[in-house]
């Protein structure tokens, strides 16, 4: 590309290689990008070369073929090394060319030579950011800058010679000036190519000089490139930007590439270099097509809402569009639409939220509000996040409370996921509200079905369940089953978590057959986990083992990370129960891996939390308590796994002294189940409280505690009951 070090490199090269060819070294500029400067015809470039070689005026031919044989009769066995610098083409380099073996030619251009014979193309890139940092520190003389400073204005000149060159001049000619100001400058500037210059040498003329030899199609084509704000750009997206057919784009495209003003990152995928959109930015005012960033955005609207008709979601999801723009980029698999969202994912993000800053708000918030699926499921929840606060706050400034509902909802899902319960409420809430005021009523039912399950992780059990029954009445005035399922499916959780087993079975179980009927295998996978709970819970392991590989495999084929770590949790806590530790140890360590990875943090304490149960188990006390006290940590005001968290440990203290007390422990534990109606862990209390006051020879009031507990486990069915039930035979029987 202009200003990459072409001609220093080469030359470079030439003096380290001309001990290897003792007849001669010749440097030939050809002109292909000099200002004010024709390129060399092929022809008189012989000529200069021949008179090098000795031969005469008068005794060279006229032809161009004639003077390219006598060059190549010239150099018959003979080794020279011939650098021809700043090429425009093939058909300028061919007729230079030597005849026989020996010799070694350096070519050196700004366009890609494809055509000539055992030609070696090396590419070169910008410097790496040492390299950047290294050159301009030797550039500007002795004094050493904050490595810091020199780093972001290394970064803001694109890493590339030509402008690090350029910039160390004019610091080395201003003494008073710094790092830190060149850098703040060049980052408050709208048009940074043209400041990076020194005195009448600019990059941006380094530029001008490549674009001058597009045509007017390539030249048009550039200056819309640099309107797309990603990173990258397929071929499809950029002939939807350039108003074009493919195949023309295409060409085009290479005609870029080819003269190193665009990168081939792979088969019909390219990117601008920083600078060179820099530029391109700049030629934006010649184009007068105000249309072109619309068209590119409604190319990726009608793209992502076909590719994510393979992304299941548990309930319907009401779209702020219902008819999409027309566009030709057609999904025939989950595995073609899933592969083009993951390459494309940070474009889109990238267009969206400018799309959000820059007049095309309501486009931004449909793009949004469909790639939202394929985020969520595919746990890219921050970026979610990031996006629909960037077009919830335009929105606002706006006050466009149509769209605003959509994106408060999405809102509200991601910041459930990512554990900021109360924050996800509020904004649900809102949304709820909003579609009930422009009488969106399945909207309505799909916030109400939100804010239910928000409730339950904030162990708000009565208000969870009384949500989700609104939820479900909506969804059945409107005969939407994949609604009602997604509301059971919600509500069958909150029933487990309140011990009501055989109510959170049948359920899920309504749930599940909706599901399967609608082919929704996420709905299937959420459904058949609360299913397995209620087998494990009552000891039935090799059935709820069964089922939660079931779920394993479908979230793999779904990609849905959330859901495979929830199945691989799930899955040891069975084999921990059946004393497969090692089994136990590796689906814990597994989902606590994903969870941290989805910076899931609640579920991440869970299987924390497991990993220290496992650990006690199995004799490890000082690790279980590390794992456990780094859960508690993470679980923070999730009062549910805090009193699991509070059992756990007391359990641990009552074997290990060191762990705490292990009483005060269970009283927590007591506590705060009691507060919030989790009978299992009132349970897991009560038994803990019972076998503290054994231990302390007080049997009376250890035995009424493991009545109590066992009054517990047998309204649930637990398996925990005939242990219990067989020590309190045994005291009773003493």
């Amino acid at each position: 590309m202009p200003g990459i070090g072409k001609t220093t490199f080469a030359v470079r090269a030439a003096y380290r290689l001309a001990g290897y060819f003792p007849d001669g070294q010749v440097f030939l500029e050809l002109h292909g990008h000099s200002p004010g400067q024709a390129p060399v015809d092929p022809g008189d470039a012989l000529a200069s070369l021949l008179l090098l070689w000795g031969v005469p005026a008068i005794g060279i031919p006229v032809g161009l073929d004639d003077r390219a044989r006598l060059w190549r009769e010239k150099l018959a066995g003979r080794k020279i090394l011939l650098l021809l610098d700043d090429a425009v083409d093939d058909e300028q380099v061919r007729p230079l060319l030597p005849g026989s073996p020996g010799s070694l030619v350096l070519v050196t251009s700004r366009r890609r030579i494809e055509s000539v014979g055992d030609a070696c193309p090396v590419s070169l890139q910008t410097l790496p950011p040492q390299d950047a940092a290294a050159m301009f520190q030797r550039y500007t003389g002795a004094h050493r800058h904050d490595p810091r400073a020199v780093a972001e204005l290394m970064a803001m000149c694109g890493y590339l010679p030509l402008a690090i060159a350029l910039t160390a001049g004019r610091l080395r000619n201003h003494p008073c000036w710094t790092p830190e100001q060149l850098a703040d400058d060049l980052g408050r500037s709208r048009n940074r190519i043209t400041m990076l210059r020194a005195g009448n040498r600019t990059v941006a003329a380094a530029f001008d000089l490549s674009y001058r030899d597009l045509s007017p199609n390539e030249k048009r084509l550039f200056r819309r490139l640099g309107l797309h704000p990603g990173a990258q750009i397929e071929a499809r997206a950029a002939a939807a930007l350039d108003g074009e057919d493919r195949e023309p784009t295409g060409e085009h495209l290479d005609a870029l590439y080819l003269n190193h003003l665009l990168e081939e990152v792979a088969p019909g995928r390219y990117r601008l270099h920083d600078l060179t959109r820099a530029y391109s930015l700049t030629l934006s005012s010649e184009d007068g097509d105000d249309k072109a960033f619309e068209r590119l955005l409604d190319h990726y609207l009608h793209a992502v809402r076909s590719a994510t008709r393979f992304v299941a979601t548990r309930g319907p999801r009401p779209e702020i569009a219902a008819q999409p723009p027309v566009g030709t980029h057609e999904f025939e698999s989950e595995g073609e639409a899933i592969a083009w969202l993951s390459a494309e994912r940070a474009n889109l993000g990238a267009c969206i939220t400018y799309a959000a800053a820059h007049d095309h708000l309501h486009r931004a918030a449909e793009l949004a509000v469909a790639l939202h699926p394929y985020l969520e499921q595919h746990g890219y929840w921050h970026d979610a996040h990031r996006i629909d606060q960037a077009v919830l706050a335009a929105e606002q400034a706006a006050g466009n409370l149509t769209d605003e509902a959509a994106t408060r909802a999405d809102l509200g899902r991601v910041q459930s996921l990512l554990g900021d319960h109360p924050a996800a409420v509020g904004d649900l809430i809102r949304a709820r509200d909003l579609y009930a005021r422009s009488g969106d009523r399945l909207g309505e039912a799909a916030a109400l079905t939100e804010i239910g399950f928000a409730r339950m992780e904030l162990s708000e059990y009565p208000e969870a369940i009384e949500y989700l029954t609104r939820a479900r009445a909506l969804y059945e005035n409107l005969e939407n089953p994949f609604g009602i399922a997604g509301a059971l499916v919600s509500l069958a959780s909150v029933q487990f978590r309140l011990g009501r087993h055989d109510a959170a079975r049948a359920d899920g179980e309504r749930a599940l057959a909706l599901y399967v009927e609608l082919g929704n295998r996420l709905g299937e996978a959420l459904s058949l986990l609360c299913i397995g709970c209620t087998y494990g819970v009552c000891g039935d392991y090799a059935s709820a083992i069964d089922i939660f590989d079931q779920v394993l495999s479908r979230s793999r084929e779904l990609g849905d990370r959330y859901t495979e770590a929830r199945a691989l949790n799930n899955l040891g806590r069975m084999y921990f129960e059946r004393g497969d530790y090692g089994m136990a140890d590796g689906c814990y360590s597994s989902a606590q891996i994903i969870y941290s990875r989805l910076d899931s943090r609640t579920r991440e304490a869970v299987a924390l939390n497991n990993l220290g149960r496992l650990h006690h188990a199995g004799g490890n006390f000082r690790l279980s308590l590390m794992y456990l006290k780094r859960a508690q940590v993470l679980f923070g005001d999730d009062r549910a796994w805090q009193a699991e968290n509070l059992n756990n440990l007391g359990g641990l203290a009552l074997a290990w002294p060191e762990a705490g007390d292990p009483a005060e422990l269970y009283r927590q534990a007591l506590h705060q189940s009691r507060a919030i109606g989790i009978r299992l862990q009132e349970g897991r209390a009560l038994e803990g409280l019972g076998r503290c006051a054994l231990k302390a020879v007080d049997v009376a009031d250890g035995v009424a505690r493991l009545r109590e507990a066992l009054a517990v486990f047998d309204e649930l069915k637990a398996p925990e009951a005939k242990a219990v039930r067989t020590v309190v035979a045994s005291l009773a029987g003493a």
